[in-house]
């Protein structure tokens, strides 16, 4: 007896703008943290350094740590690799499906703060090779190492697109109104946040506009790569609502990253 397999489809919606600017503030916020808090502090408490204080562009320990200083990148990697390992199990590209991608992507793309480090000799990653020799041979592989991660990860964020954009008739042009959103939203919240960081008005280019535009015009790379790769594609024709938890969610968040971890936390000794 032949059996009836139902295959369930998500109708293409192009989704409210502000909708995707809320999904790309959620998700570089949450890149930021992974970074901060899950690398960097999660380290230093793990190999007993006390965390003097914490911030959007910066996390300082009692004592410098190599292990403590990478932690950061590496924390974005596992995170970013994971978060695209669960977006291959979506069905078409809704608000959650969107976060799980651009999330993904801002995780992976700080691997190109290991090209930014060898070159600036600044950073998480100049610290990991500081007190090696000969130092322009360090420096020389730290920043090959980073490039490779950097392509690899473009092309990864690409990849991870394409059966999205194929299998679930995904629209391109909802795909590219994601990406510059988030691209553009997470720029000028990590540069307004930056601004007021306790540190140096030298990370407001450095850590605020470097981390964010800098490092993640990958993410526009990866929407070229993912829209030439795939064959098919079809227009969202029914235009979704704003969505209210998103945009509220997004609006309470920018607001502690700017006004809570712009000007930074001191913790007591």
């Amino acid at each position: 007896m032949a059996t009836l397999r139902r295959v369930v489809t998500v109708k293409p919606v192009r989704h409210h703008w502000l909708t995707l600017v809320s999904i790309g503030i959620a998700a570089w916020i949450g890149a930021d943290l992974t970074h901060e808090v899950l690398g960097h502090i999660t380290t230093a408490w793990l190999t007993g350094n006390r965390t003097l204080s914490l911030s959007v562009v910066a996390m300082q320990t009692a004592t410098e740590s190599r292990i403590v200083a990478a932690a950061g990148t590496t924390a974005n990697c596992i995170v970013g690799a994971l978060s695209l390992l669960v977006f291959r199990r979506a069905k078409g590209l809704t608000p959650a499906a969107s976060f799980l991608w651009i999330f993904g992507a801002f995780n992976l793309l700080n691997s190109g703060y290991l090209v930014a480090s060898a070159i600036l000799d600044f950073g998480d990653w100049a610290r990991v090779i500081d007190g090696h020799s000969p130092a322009w041979l360090w420096r020389g592989a730290l920043g090959f190492a980073g490039a490779g991660l950097y392509a690899l990860s473009i092309r990864w964020v690409a990849r991870s697109m394409v059966p999205m954009l194929e299998r679930d008739q995904t629209d391109p042009r909802q795909l590219r109104r994601l990406a510059f959103a988030a691209f553009l939203s997470s720029g000028v919240l990590m540069t307004t946040a930056s601004a007021f960081n306790p540190i140096s008005p030298s990370l407001i280019l450095l850590s605020g506009v470097g981390a964010s535009f800098g490092l993640n015009w990958g993410l526009l790379l990866a929407l070229r790569l993912a829209i030439g790769d795939a064959h098919n594609g079809t227009l969202g024709k029914d235009s979704a609502p704003v969505s209210l938890p998103w945009l509220a969610s997004a609006l309470i968040l920018a607001a502690l990253f700017v006004g809570v971890l712009g000007p930074g936390i001191r913790f007591s000794d």
